[in-house]
């Protein structure tokens, strides 16, 4: 049974990363988890751990880290108090419609099923193995999806940085009338544009005037104005 919880738990890991990597921290990454899940690797759970606690000190909210944690307490901690916890405070971190919620509310009944045997002496049950297997495949293709996506991501990226860059909308423009047009730039005040038109910012009230502006705050990005000649 352990060597079964552990795979899945492995599964739903790579899975989580895939789900998580994309503009979030990269858990796997981090030193504090790294040698948390090398130690573990290596058959050493009391060091993993405290690794593991040591990371969620660090990223209280990573989902990764109470997976792991969780993994450690149910399978070589005997802890199922401690694994509870973990397990709840991942299933409150990931997405509702996240689909590894399933498998993992799963092991959490196991954990609380592991809590009343401790008490009342009753088996713990067991995942039938097609439920296991059936979870296995859905976790593999969803690894498969989430590789596909990011693929088509990079991809779609790379395209748009391709493409050439938009012509710039002109600043300023002549009218028939010899009177020119600007458009409103970040940062542009009345006083500003009258600077550069005027070569003084005191005639800012010819630029409002002629545009029926009431105050600065009636620009806006984008805007065309008519600057009348002096």
């Amino acid at each position: 049974m352990k060597m079964r919880v552990g795979i899945i738990l492995f599964a739903l890991a790579a899975g989580l990363l895939f789900s998580f990597g994309c503009g979030r921290e990269d858990s796997s990454q981090h030193p504090l988890y790294r040698k948390g899940e090398q130690l573990r690797k290596e058959g050493n759970p009391v060091e993993a751990e405290s690794y593991f606690r040591r990371y969620l000190e660090r990223v209280p909210n990573a989902p990764l880290g109470h997976l792991a944690l969780a993994g450690l307490y149910d399978e070589s901690l005997a802890n199922p108090a401690a694994a509870l916890y973990h397990y709840d405070e991942y299933l409150r971190l990931i997405p509702a419609d996240s689909p590894d919620r399933a498998t993992v509310e799963q092991y959490r009944e196991l954990v609380r099923a592991k809590l009343l045997r401790q008490l009342s002496g009753e088996p713990l049950p067991e995942l039938p193995a097609v439920k296991l297997a059936e979870e296995n495949e859905k976790l593999r293709l969803l690894n498969e999806q989430m590789k596909l996506y990011i693929v088509n991501q990079n991809r779609k990226i790379a395209e748009l940085q391709k493409r050439p860059a938009p012509v710039p909308v002109p600043e300023t423009t002549v009218t028939p009338s010899g009177d020119r047009t600007y458009i409103v730039q970040s940062g542009d005040t009345p006083g500003k544009i009258a600077l550069r038109f005027y070569g003084s910012s005191a005639k800012y009230k010819k630029i409002m005037e002629a545009n029926g502006l009431t105050g600065a705050g009636n620009l806006h990005i984008g805007q065309k104005l008519v600057i009348p000649t002096e």
